[in-house]
């Protein structure tokens, strides 16, 4: 089978403008994707500088051109009452209505306890949740380790992530929390020190863990965890709070799909290559190589769709040349999480692809 080409709709080369107006010259810089308009589309770009109290969204106005709904420049005083003005600061779109749409942005601060949530309303922001800094974190879960890291989850396989995940790289913690009349409380939980979670033990603090569509389901009920530079990847399902490995690759393993995971900058993410509105798919990719990987779910196995190993030449004309390189899933027009945002925090760098077949 013949892989799947990519061209960009969108690029600006190394050094770039960056888009929408947002300059990416910050090596700080992150985004991600999010539903700005609660339509249920992950269509809108979030960028953010943590420590500047910088970030701005983008919306696509249609011809592959991006202009700002929103926006905090360098400085900037954040969004909605959270200042983004420590340098550890890390954001998310999250479902706090429980209403199948990543329309709420999740803010936190690792180390300080520090934890809120914020609502849209017509591009105006406001707290639903908010503990400050210093605060207590949010469920039971104290925040107070740099390490910690969190995500939006299915954890009732209802088709709306309005669990967040929470998990300390390094001492096996990891709880899963939930909402009952606008308090958190936690149905999972494994403290620090723990023993981790359906077997994986994340006792390593090159630890990461996402939300993933093992079943084609359209929920991304599965927790994806896995360990760069050992070949280590695990996906748990959860039965009602029992969760189990559906495919493990133990430290050492060999990976997934034929690529190794042997490199400690390697990353993944879930993603929909067939258009089918379902992040079913995994992309691994290493910064630095060129080398990426599409891999999809084959009875128990997973394959790769489309190949670039060490060394590679990246995909739709971008070149993964550099170690500071990130990738992430974004919805085109039809909705549908088909596209690859690739970026270089610090060069102005930045592609949107899409394959040939979804233009």
């Amino acid at each position: 089978m013949a892989q799947p080409r990519y061209i960009s709709l969108y690029s600006q080369g190394d050094p770039g403008s960056g888009i929408g107006g947002y300059d990416l010259k910050s090596t700080a810089d992150k985004a991600f994707a999010f539903d700005y308009n609660s339509i249920g589309r992950l269509d809108h770009l979030v960028l953010y500088r943590p420590g500047t109290g910088t970030i701005w969204i983008l919306q696509d106005t249609g011809d592959t051109n991006y202009k700002p709904v929103y926006q905090q420049g360098d400085p900037g005083s954040g969004i909605g009452g959270y200042d983004l003005k420590s340098p550890n600061d890390r954001v998310f779109a999250f479902d706090y209505d429980s209403s199948g749409k990543l329309d709420h942005l999740a803010l936190y601060r690792p180390g300080t306890g520090t934890f809120w949530i914020l609502k849209n309303d017509k591009g105006a922001f406001s707290p639903v949740y908010q503990q400050g800094d210093p605060g207590t974190g949010i469920g039971g879960y104290d925040l107070k380790s740099p390490a910690d890291r969190a995500f939006a989850f299915d954890y009732n396989s209802s088709g709306k992530q309005d669990h967040i995940a929470l998990y300390r790289p390094g001492t096996g913690t990891i709880w899963i929390l939930r909402k009952v009349k606008g308090a958190w409380f936690p149905i999972y939980h494994q403290g620090d020190p723990g023993s981790g979670i359906g077997g994986y033990d994340l006792r390593s603090p090159q630890d990461l863990a996402f939300a993933f569509d093992y079943n084609s389901s359209g929920k991304q009920d599965h927790i994806a965890l896995y360990r760069p530079g050992t070949g280590t990847f695990w996906i748990l399902n959860n039965d009602q709070g029992l969760f189990t490995p559906v495919y493990h690759e133990g430290d050492p393993g060999s990976g997934i799909g034929g690529y190794d995971l042997k490199s400690p900058l390697d990353r993944a993410f879930a993603y929909d290559l067939s258009g089918s509105g379902k992040l079913d798919h995994l992309v691994l990719y290493r910064p630095g190589k060129g080398a990426i990987f599409i891999i999809k779910r084959q009875g128990d196995k997973f394959v790769a769709v489309y190949a670039q190993g060490d060394p590679g030449a990246g995909i739709g004309g971008y070149d993964l040349r550099s170690p500071a390189d990130t990738a992430f899933a974004l919805a085109g027009v039809s909705g549908k999480p088909t596209r690859i945002v690739l970026y270089r925090p610090g060069r102005g760098a930045i592609f949107i692809i899409a394959r040939v077949l979804d233009i």
